[in-house]
């Protein structure tokens, strides 16, 4: 026993010296010594492990983000070309913490996850969260010689006009599928509007016939060139996928209605049926009364998110996951709209494809939220998201585009007196 006393009374003294020494190093040498700690290419398993603890030591920060991307820098750097085991190793585990990081501050103070990776030369595709991340001196996308670079006073340019893409346009090519796919879609869209057939394929084809029904007197009303957009994808969806969906994704009770005749609607003998086993139910059949949401589901904005790439890819181009402006799941990013480089027109980007989409999805009882990047053609779409209306949304642009297809036709249709948002 006094043997046990006086090794645990010499342990307490070692402990007490080493708090005392480390506790003198001025706070400026501690962070000194975590930086060369993360810039050095481990050449060990222990130099390895002893990285790892200094990763954890890292805070979601600007500042502990813009030390770890400065060593991620300085270890490209100083490894050259000789690539180990160990230094891709290191390489992985740091950049797996800047991305844990990312996510921290983007939950936790999305302003500053925006200051702070717009200026941090972070590869665009790693960013957790796009939305509202301009166009960047590191990103690697190709820039167009014309591209403008006057001064902007809240987006817009001298003229009141919102800057044409920076980036050079991406061939947007369509495989079979997708071919299939956008014949469908144009025949129905050419059944709901009387518009004629365009004699050009795939998706240009689509946009002219939505142009010419803008520019008609049935379509200059927003209200009608969205409707007759949300009256197509009920039909591509089929009658049949629209009460799925709403039953395990929206979690909305099945009601009958004989008075609703969309496509999709919930039919009779589905509501039926729930409210049969409803009545068999010795408690809880208050929470299955018709039309009741319960929903939507946990997992409805990333399953959905999983899906949308599959069902609308043909529309829109290829598209990658990410996480919502509040870091939840749920989220998906389109690296280039098709459906926007091929139109290049603000209108017909607002009412035949954000908000019908936003008004679609509201119907089948999951929010969403369409956020479109006219600088680089990006759109983010976050599952699960509540969209306030573009007039009260500081992130859509007032005015038109610069390159618009559309503002010169409508100018002429009303006789020179169009205004510069005249084709929203």
């Amino acid at each position: 026993m006094l043997r046990f006393l006086v090794a645990l009374v010499g342990a307490s003294q070692v402990c007490c010296v080493r708090l005392r020494a480390s506790s003198a190093l001025p706070p400026r040498t501690s962070t000194i010594f975590l930086n060369a700690a993360l810039s050095s290419t481990p050449a060990t398993i222990t130099e390895l492990l002893q990285l790892s603890t200094k990763l954890l030591q890292l805070q979601a920060s600007p500042v502990g983000i813009a030390e770890l991307t400065d060593a991620i820098g300085d270890s490209q750097q100083e490894g050259g070309q000789d690539h180990t085991a160990l230094s891709a190793t290191a390489d992985f585990l740091k950049r797996q913490r800047r991305s844990q990081l990312l996510v921290d501050l983007l939950k936790s103070d999305r302003a500053a996850y925006v200051e702070t990776v717009s200026f941090l030369p972070i590869p665009r595709h790693e960013l957790p969260n796009r939305q509202d991340v301009p166009l960047r001196a590191c990103d690697i996308d190709a820039r167009r010689p014309d591209a403008s670079s006057a001064p902007l006073v809240d987006g817009l340019d001298a003229d009141g006009l919102v800057p044409d893409c920076a980036l050079e346009p991406q061939p947007m090519g369509e495989n079979v599928a997708e071919g299939v796919l956008l014949e469908v879609t144009r025949d129905i869209y050419a059944a709901e509007t009387g518009v004629p057939r365009a004699a050009e394929k795939g998706i240009r084809g689509l946009l002219d016939e939505m142009r010419r029904f803008m520019l008609s007197p049935q379509g200059a009303d927003p209200a009608a060139q969205q409707e007759v957009l949300i009256k197509t994808l009920r039909v591509l969806m089929t009658p049949a996928l629209p009460p799925f969906y709403r039953v395990f994704m929206g979690g909305i009770v099945p009601k009958f209605d004989p008075a609703d005749d969309r496509v999709g609607a919930d039919p009779r003998w589905l509501a039926d049926a729930v409210q049969w086993a409803r009545s068999k139910l010795p408690v809880g059949k208050e929470l299955l009364e018709p039309g009741r949401q319960l929903g939507p589901w946990f997992y409805a904005p990333t399953l959905t998110a999983v899906v949308a790439p599959f069902a609308f890819g043909f529309l829109v181009g290829p598209s990658r996951l990410n996480l919502r402006a509040d870091g939840e799941w749920g989220g998906l990013v389109v690296d280039k709209c098709k459906f926007l480089q091929e139109s290049n027109c603000k209108g017909m980007c607002l009412n035949s494809c954000k908000q019908p989409a936003q008004q679609l999805f509201e119907e089948l009882g999951l929010p969403l939220r369409v956020s479109p990047n006219f600088e680089t053609q990006e759109c983010q779409w976050s599952f699960g998201e509540v969209a306030p209306h573009p007039a009260e949304d500081p992130t859509w642009p007032k005015g038109c585009v610069v390159g618009c297809t559309s503002r010169e036709a409508m100018r002429d249709l009303s006789g020179g007196t169009v205004s510069g948002r005249a084709c929203e």
